[in-house]
């Protein structure tokens, strides 16, 4: 399979990068610290299943890994086809799709592999010596946080397939970022507070009104951690009424996020000139 090359070749590259290296520091010591202080500062039982809703470890995640996601995706392809050096790649015995998987799977498993070794270490610091293991609501909660990343990953490489111009990635990945993971809840409050001030709603936004806002990716993965895994959770879309802003369909909708941004981004990219 050709895509493994690529994939291995994306690995080692991209490694390297400062700032990448940086990143998966600061979300390691983010896993490892909430391991060691959750057992102190939670309340009983401590077990892995409750740790997933410390908040330490949510925010941590919640805000460092799609940036990571970003950083991996944005230059995937739009950097060496600016140079030049994509049309020189599929020269080679490579489809564009081997391009596509290659380019994702092994910038993917950058994040990956530190993010699984550093929530290991973290459950265990849970674990010992007076708390009790989950393993199947921590495993789970292992895989949608991998997946959380490969979503990022996977926009910010759609992104890059879309333009000829780096600058272009660049502005559009890391405005993808600031708009979901870091302006998304001020805009939901402020149209909140809005409404209440003009006597439009009173309580709360409507239900439809706050599925859109809940269809954000970053939104999506807080409301499945809330909704599946935390006992108690809180927020506006727990233990809602309405079926559609169930943490099923959040489940649904965020699979889709994984999947529809770089499949639209690799049919695009397969049907446009070099």
């Amino acid at each position: 399979m050709s895509w493994t090359a690529i994939a291995r070749r994306e690995y080692a590259a991209t490694s390297d990068s400062r700032a990448v290296t940086w990143l998966l520091r600061l979300l390691a010591g983010a896993c490892l610290l909430s391991g060691y202080v959750y057992p102190m500062l939670g309340s009983e039982p401590i077990t892995t299943k409750a740790f997933v809703g410390f908040d330490f470890l949510s925010d941590s995640v919640r805000y460092l890994l799609p940036l990571l996601g970003v950083f991996l995706g944005y230059g995937a392809i739009v950097t060496e086809r600016a140079s030049g050096e994509l049309t020189l790649l599929l020269s080679l015995p490579y489809s564009r799709r081997d391009l596509v998987i290659g380019k994702l799977v092994g910038r993917s498993l950058v994040f990956a592999t530190t993010l699984v070794a550093s929530l290991a270490v973290a459950g265990a610091l849970v674990v010992y010596p007076f708390g009790s293991l989950a393993p199947g609501w921590y495993l789970a909660f292992v895989v949608l946080t991998l997946l959380y990343g490969l979503l990022f990953t996977g926009i910010a490489t759609a992104i890059s397939m879309l333009t000829r111009s780096k600058h272009l990635a660049t502005v559009g990945a890391f405005g993808v970022y600031g708009l979901f993971v870091v302006a998304w809840g001020a805009l939901r409050t402020a149209l909140e507070f809005g409404l209440e001030t003009a006597g439009v709603i009173d309580g709360g936004l409507p239900d439809p009104i706050l599925f859109l806002f809940g269809c954000n990716p970053a939104t999506l993965y807080e409301r499945i951690l809330a909704g599946f895994f935390v006992d108690g959770g809180s927020g506006p879309y727990v233990g809602a009424d309405a079926w559609y802003l169930s943490e099923w369909l959040a489940l649904a909708l965020f699979l889709a996020w994984v999947v529809v941004p770089i499949t639209l981004g690799y049919l695009w990219f397969d049907n446009t000139d070099l």
